[in-house]
């Protein structure tokens, strides 16, 4: 659910699929010129009818990029230390050696992250039996960040492991982050069903960092919500500003084998009166331990997204977790907020500084009892290249602290409570 709200779907999806995913994967916010938006394509995403003139293509729609950084961390931490201790890491990398990232995790190593094509198929429906009442979205990727998630979510650091029959991750999750067909039956605005694989509808940022305010991933993506899940997910929209979704999802990042019986149900309500302002609530809540059905997981996430003048997009986000029975009966809670503010300076740079404050009192999802903050402003300049293809080039400098230990310096393994890392990212896309 990460689109931004001044843009429609074309065909009955406008409602169902736009305001479904308003400000989830916010890129921006409203009224912001994005470079790719949301987990469904954009009208503006190349047709491949178009592009060949065969009616049979019209409505698959195709765009893809490739993604690499390189980062200068200032503790240099010593990356045999750092791999010495990954079984205390909840990020999952081989070198890892930038601590409280997600996929930028490599210091002074040019690293390619993602290549990535997604090719989606738009339903749209006039009656029960119109054949373009089916649809479907399959996201084929590679790079480092879909081994970091295969790794963090099956926690070991590579296949030469050895698999675990109860890893909750296949092994065709390395390369396929979404897999999912779709039905719009027209039921009153337009009932849409999908089921399959998911890029997760939770929170104000996604996995590809070109469809983020800022190159490299807050705290709450990194440690308060999942990745991805499986299920179904029912869209509609009851007005044309307020749309209703639900999901019944195999539990957290589960794909393959879930640990338990039970499943997690996630509502969600999306309201935007304007294009200057949108907004959302959605919950996820099911048993995610192991062999027990009945110790919730709780999750609340909250979205805002406002243009108050038209340079400035200004995007809220907040989550709030619980979990029962986590640590030898005692209950745990997780909670965070982060604000981004974006500026279109030109049609081709727009800063953006992030503002992010996250608690894990007991270090449930960080692996350390702390409160973590911090601060990252963002270049993002673009280049326009013949035959639409762009380069996205993000300098970025970013603060992290922590009222704990948490970062390494050197070979001092979690002997700092700040890190300051300077790194640029681009992204070549089409």
């Amino acid at each position: 659910m990460r689109t931004h709200g001044s843009r429609r779907v074309r065909g009955g999806l406008a409602a169902r699929v736009v305001l479904a995913a308003i400000v989830a994967f916010s890129c921006a916010g409203t009224g912001r010129a994005a470079e790719v938006n949301g987990i469904w394509t954009e009208p503006t995403t190349k047709d491949i009818g178009e592009l060949t003139g065969i009616d049979f293509f019209k409505n698959w729609k195709v765009r893809g990029w490739a993604e690499s950084y390189f980062v200068y961390n200032s503790n240099t931490p010593d990356t045999d230390t750092v791999n010495a201790n990954q079984g205390l890491s909840i990020i999952k990398s081989r070198d890892l050696t930038i601590e409280g990232r997600t996929f930028d995790v490599h210091r002074n190593r040019p690293t390619l992250s993602i290549l990535e094509v997604e090719l989606e198929k738009v339903p749209q429906a006039s009656s029960w039996l119109d054949p373009q009442a089916l649809g479907f979205k399959l996201d084929v990727n590679w790079g480092d960040t879909y081994d970091i998630i295969w790794n963090t979510v099956n926690k070991s650091i590579g296949p030469e492991l050895g698999r675990n029959t109860r890893d909750p991750l296949g092994d065709a999750d390395r390369f396929l982050s979404h897999y999912s067909v779709g039905y719009v039956a027209p039921i009153g605005k337009g009932l849409r069903l999908d089921f399959g694989k998911f890029v997760t509808h939770i929170g104000g940022e996604t996995i590809e960092s070109i469809k983020n305010n800022n190159f490299s991933h807050g705290y709450l993506y990194s440690f308060a919500i999942p990745f991805q899940d499986f299920g179904f997910r029912l869209n509609y929209p009851l007005t044309d500003t307020l749309t209703t979704e639900f999901y019944v999802l195999q539990g957290w990042n589960v794909t393959y084998k879930d640990n338990n019986g039970g499943k997690t149900i996630g509502p969600a309500i999306t309201w935007a009166p304007s294009p200057k302002l949108s907004m959302y609530a959605q919950y996820l809540g099911g048993p995610e331990q192991r062999n027990n059905n009945s110790n919730y997981r709780h999750l609340l996430d909250l979205g805002l997204a406002v243009n108050p003048i038209d340079p400035l997009n200004i995007l809220l986000s907040a989550d709030v977790g619980y979990e029962r029975n986590v640590f030898s009966k005692k209950d745990t809670w997780w909670d965070g907020a982060f604000a981004v503010f974006r500026y279109k300076v030109m049609d081709t740079l727009e800063p953006a500084l992030r503002a992010e404050i996250y608690n894990d009192p007991d270090g449930f999802t960080t692996g350390v009892a702390q409160t973590m903050g911090e601060v990252t402003l963002t270049l993002n300049y673009r280049i326009d290249l013949p035959a639409k293809t762009h380069i996205l080039v993000r300098p970025e400098y970013r603060y992290d602290v922590s009222d704990a230990n948490f970062f390494t310096e050197g070979t001092k393994f979690r002997d700092r409570k700040d890190q300051h890392t300077v790194g640029v990212g681009t992204v070549l896309y089409f």
